[in-house]
């Protein structure tokens, strides 16, 4: 137990203390050595729980200089060039880990010394919940100003920017923009040499990365199935879906079924493509007297799942603003679409006037059409465009029959059963939205974040329903010479159904895709067509 409470109390000093003890083994062996030590010091939950957060609430200035933190965080930019630093200093002491300031000077620098550490731009998660933080924090942070602001996907947010370096070549590479992740190291001040965008003497908090680990999804940890939500999960289920329906949808239970669902919904497969349902609501009303406000979907939702973002379409937001991360100037400026993993992204279109869209807004239209059908996201660089995986779920709001500008897999009419107006029924402010109690909120936290991270196997009774199902309903359209719709049922609308299934069984906690399940999803595709 020493070791950890000299990690806690002095991580430049255990830090060092491990150089001493590992110089046999020589210095390219070290930052593995590192990974390995603390994190098996570390990680356990215990003393895990015993490290400061550096977040919104205790900000880079409020540590005293080379304090041990962890830094929960979404990587922004992996694009920095490697920075070379001294791994031993001529006095035969540790170097790396920012111990290389400390040079006089005067010293000669030996050149067989140097190594390569990668460096990577950080930030606060963006999209986080305000209670995954703390699940009884009510409190805002308080307000931040951070460096480099154009690295982060929401204009104007507080947030906090933090250069990461990491020594152990193998725990940097898998790194990938979007990700989320823990990193635990020591915390300092040092020049953000990579950026022309700062005065050579601007300082910017670094963190010197002992270990990271990634972050589920579901932020806080969850469990599926969850056990302490049965046998009850069903009814609990059906509040949950009540709910968002009483307090962001006018009442409108199928439609709060489908927000359900859709936000449950991951990436299975990319090949073939398996991916999340995007959700259009329509006939949803612009705020009332032309209002810029949030809907209160946007602030129910938020109350339940982890990552949530909002961005309201607008002609000036299409033409003016960045969806797509950009390389300017080497370096990464951050655009809308860069979110996290797990995001429920929320497009209003209630805001949309007439006018003109131009080049950006036609591309900043195709950006997100191409996201929502291809979980795919371009970064773009002055001679080059890469696509990067994302694993983004889209709702949209619209006024019309359908989006405005995207094709999505699901459009649901919305139908109010409220008698309320308009800004009392789906523009409320968060404080005017009716909370059940905290530990019902809590259960329904559980179980939308078991479900999201839950599998489920297809019965094997089930195979054989879906396919009579199908011939069935292809006999009956070819009897009728055409569906009800106009439409003849497909393959992918199949597909469609059973994906659709598939998180019915998820949102129940079941680890199997039965009948009932099947029909569920039959039964809520059919009460949405019947609203068209």
């Amino acid at each position: 137990m020493s070791s950890v409470f000299d990690a806690l109390q002095n991580p430049t000093a255990a830090l060092s203390e491990l150089y001493e003890q590992n110089k046999p083994q020589g210095i390219d062996s070290f930052p593995s050595t590192v990974t390995s030590h603390f994190s098996a010091i570390l990680k356990p939950q215990d003393v895990f729980q015993q490290i400061p957060v550096l977040d919104l609430y205790h900000p880079p200035e409020s540590f005293p200089d080379r304090s041990l933190v962890v830094f929960n965080a979404m990587v922004q930019d992996t694009s920095i060039s490697p920075e070379l630093y001294l791994a031993t200093r001529n006095s035969n002491e540790c170097g790396g880990w920012g111990l290389a300031d400390e040079i006089a000077p005067n010293e000669d620098v030996q050149h067989e010394n140097l190594r390569e550490c990668s460096t990577f731009w950080t930030v606060s998660i963006p999209g986080l919940s305000s209670w995954c933080y703390d699940e009884n924090q009510l409190a805002p942070p308080p307000p931040y100003i951070s460096i480099q602001k154009h690295k982060y996907p929401i204009p104007n947010t507080p947030h906090i920017g933090v250069q990461v370096k990491v020594y152990d070549e193998k725990l940097a590479q898998p790194i990938r923009t979007t990700d989320i992740m823990s990193f635990v190291g020591i915390l300092n001040f040092e020049p953000l040499h990579s950026s022309i965008n700062l005065p050579s003497s601007a300082n910017v908090p670094t963190l010197h990365t002992f270990f990271c680990t990634p972050i589920s999804r579901t932020i806080v940890p969850r469990s599926f199935p969850g056990s302490s939500l049965l046998p009850s999960i069903a009814g609990l289920r059906k509040e949950l879906i009540q709910w968002i329906a009483d307090e962001g949808l006018g009442g409108d239970c199928i439609a709060a079924e489908w927000v359900f669902l859709c936000a449950l919904a991951r990436v299975r497969s990319r090949h073939p493509p398996v991916l999340p349902l995007s959700l259009t609501i329509a006939g949803f009303p612009p705020p009332p007297d032309n209002l810029e406000t949030q809907p209160a979907l946007y602030h129910v939702l938020s109350q339940i799942f982890p990552l949530i973002s909002i961005l309201p379409l607008t002609l000036d937001t299409l033409n003016n603003t960045a969806f797509c991360p950009e390389s300017k100037d080497e370096d990464l400026y951050s655009g809308r679409l860069q979110q996290p993993k797990g995001t429920v992204l929320v497009l209003t279109e209630g805001a949309i006037t007439e006018g003109g869209i131009f080049n950006k807004g036609v591309m900043n239209i195709r950006a997100t059409q191409d996201m929502m059908s291809e979980q795919t996201l371009q970064y773009i660089f002055p001679f080059s465009n890469f696509q990067f995986e994302t694993e983004v779920n889209f709702l949209v709001t619209t006024e019309g029959k359908r989006s405005t500008f995207f094709k999505t897999d699901v459009t649901v009419p919305l139908r109010l059963s409220v008698s309320n107006d308009l800004k009392h029924s789906l523009y409320k402010s968060e404080e005017d939205i009716t909370f059940p109690s905290v530990q019902k909120l809590f259960q329904f936290r559980e179980l939308a974040g078991g479900s999201m991270i839950g599998n489920v196997a297809v019965a094997e009774a089930l195979g054989k329903h879906v396919e009579d199902d199908f011939i069935r309903e292809r006999s009956t359209e070819n009897d009728k010479g055409a569906s009800v719709n106009g439409t003849t049922f497909t393959p992918d609308d199949l597909i469609q159904r059973m994906l659709v299934a598939r998180l019915v069984a998820l949102s129940l906690h079941q680890t199997e895709v039965t009948v009932d399940n099947w029909e569920n999803a039959k039964k809520l595709e059919g009460q949405t067509k019947n609203r068209v």
